[in-house]
């Protein structure tokens, strides 16, 4: 009788593995650090400390020569606690609903946003859309376009007033035609011309920047839908409004924002042309000439309130385009 017998089979043992030294990363760690101090120290000290320290200012008040707390004041003691933890917004609407200078100044700030939204924005896509077809000399008005954009505003506002001049571009143009401008010319920035003259000028200066965004976005649109579109007896007026207009949606809602912030934001415009004068002043050149005072308190509150404001506006404007047009990946 014979005795079946297992083989033995060997077990191949894993190796151990041997235990090596840390790989320290401190290295990396502090060149990642070092790069990421600079932003985070500009955040926090150009925007982070900038608006901490408006919004403390719309809570104080300038009383013996320095700005105290609103509760630390002599003059508003006996009113009640909202009253005067909000004085400087009751007195900023009270302004705006009885001073007329306050409404001058939102009137001509409002202004813009017809003059950037409605008016410069369409122009720019229509020129826009003229560059992206290639016309003929279309690099020399690309240039046209893009020199308001490069030079400085202070150059841009020089250049415009000196042509205009009665001495100016302008002026000799019109005399080579026997037209003698020089008295209209020499009252262009005076009275009621001179808010037509800073109108003109953000026209004019602000076509070229969106003309730069809107080339851009266009140009990001495929060759062969374009020559689809020429296939099919698509024309040129048709295929502005539906396909070109709808691809590039978002760069336009872009633009618009941008101009609805405009509202805020023309500043030295009407600074370098006429000083603000003749009802030109806007919100922002108001907050920087009273900015340069003593009583800090007022520009601040004027900009946090106009910040409570115009935010929800813009952001429910955004949503309310973004749903226009879908959003087209391509």
């Amino acid at each position: 009788m014979t005795t079946y017998v297992e083989p033995i089979i060997a077990k191949e043992e894993t190796p151990k593995k041997k235990k090596g030294k840390k790989v320290s990363h401190w290295k990396t760690n502090l060149f990642v650090f070092l790069m990421l101090l600079y932003p985070v120290a500009q955040f926090l000290i150009m925007w982070f400390g900038v608006n901490i320290n408006s919004i403390f200012l719309t809570f104080k008040t300038y009383e013996s020569g320095e700005l105290v707390w609103v509760f630390q004041s002599t003059a508003l003691q006996g009113k009640g606690f909202f009253e005067t933890l909000f004085y400087n917004y009751s007195t900023l609407i009270n302004s705006i609903i009885n001073s007329e200078t306050t409404q001058s100044m939102f009137k001509a700030s409002l202004v813009y946003f017809i003059i950037s939204c409605l008016i410069t924005l369409p122009i720019s896509m229509l020129f826009s859309y003229f560059v992206f077809k290639k016309i003929l000399a279309n690099g020399f008005f690309k240039v046209i376009f893009f020199l308001p954009s490069i030079l400085p505003l202070f150059i841009l506002t020089m250049v415009y007033s000196l042509s205009l001049g009665p001495n100016g571009l302008v002026g000799g143009f019109l005399g080579w035609f026997g037209v003698d401008a020089t008295e209209w010319l020499s009252n262009i920035f005076i009275g009621d011309n001179a808010k037509w003259a800073v109108w003109i000028f953000c026209i004019w200066a602000g076509i070229g920047y969106d003309v730069i965004l809107l080339t851009a976005g266009m140009s990001r649109i495929p060759r062969d839908i374009l020559e689809s579109c020429k296939m099919d007896g698509v024309s040129p007026v048709k295929e502005f409004f539906k396909i070109i207009i709808p691809l590039t949606w978002p760069t336009i809602t872009t633009l618009f924002i941008f101009g609805m912030m405009s509202v805020f934001n023309v500043t030295f415009q009407p600074f370098f042309l006429v000083s603000g004068q003749y009802d030109t002043m806007t919100i922002g050149l108001h907050i920087y000439q009273a900015s340069t005072g003593s009583g800090l308190q007022e520009p601040a509150t004027l900009g946090l309130f106009c910040s409570i404001i115009g935010a929800p506006i813009i952001v429910a404007t955004r949503w309310g385009m973004n749903k226009c047009f879908k959003d087209v990946g391509f």
